[in-house]
């Protein structure tokens, strides 16, 4: 009969354990979930202001392509333009996919399974992006040979290639200097991974804690 007993309390101490556990593994979850959802808002505004940069920055390209304000004689002055305009159009679609794939609603889905899958989808765009950055800055940084014709005309060919080389070494400096600031760094993803080690860690001391406890 004590026997029956004892297997009885230490039946309902283990469930007890086991609920306390839960609730701990439960609270954990929400509190990370929370700051996370907190951290996915103000990427999406982030994102949404992208979104308007790439429209205006499109439309300017679009003006100079058709409008010609800058009164090019050669086709080939247009070049750049044509590139950054491609480039942009690949930035929108990139940045599209990175907005549905934040967008996934975290209320229904559990919060490691959600940085798992964020995690993964930069690291597969982690080669593409490099060479689109890249090649994008290539592009920028041969614009100013758009306006070398002119100014050969202008003022003969060495005054002209000076005159040019100056915006474009100008250029690559701001990039560098930007560069080793950090500009490039993508920080949310930074921020995603320091989220999924904490509730690794925190959801690992947890289940310690149930085993020592039993």
């Amino acid at each position: 009969m004590e026997l029956e007993e004892l297997k009885t309390t230490w039946g309902l101490y283990d469930k007890k354990i086991m609920s306390t556990q839960t609730i701990t593994q439960k609270i954990i979850e929400s509190m990370i979930k929370e700051r996370s959802v907190s951290r996915v808002e103000r990427l999406k505004k982030q994102y949404f202001g992208f979104f308007v940069l790439l429209i205006v920055e499109a439309g300017f390209m679009l003006a100079i392509l058709f409008g010609n304000p800058f009164d090019f004689k050669y086709q080939i002055q247009f070049l750049p333009f044509l590139l950054l305009l491609m480039g942009i159009i690949v930035a929108f679609i990139n940045l599209t996919q990175y907005y549905e794939k934040i967008n996934t609603l975290l209320i229904d889905k559990n919060i490691g399974t959600f940085l798992n899958g964020i995690l993964e989808f930069y690291e597969k765009n982690k080669t593409y992006e490099k060479w689109f950055g890249i090649i994008l800055f290539s592009i920028g940084f041969l614009v100013p040979l758009s306006f070398l014709p002119p100014k050969i005309e202008k003022y003969g060919i060495q005054k002209a290639l000076l005159d040019t080389a100056i915006p474009m070494l100008i250029s690559l400096v701001l990039y560098f200097l930007a560069f080793k600031m950090g500009a490039f760094k993508k920080r949310h993803k930074e921020n995603f991974k320091s989220d999924l080690e904490e509730y690794n860690e925190l959801k690992g001391m947890s289940s310690e804690l149930g085993e020592s406890a039993i």
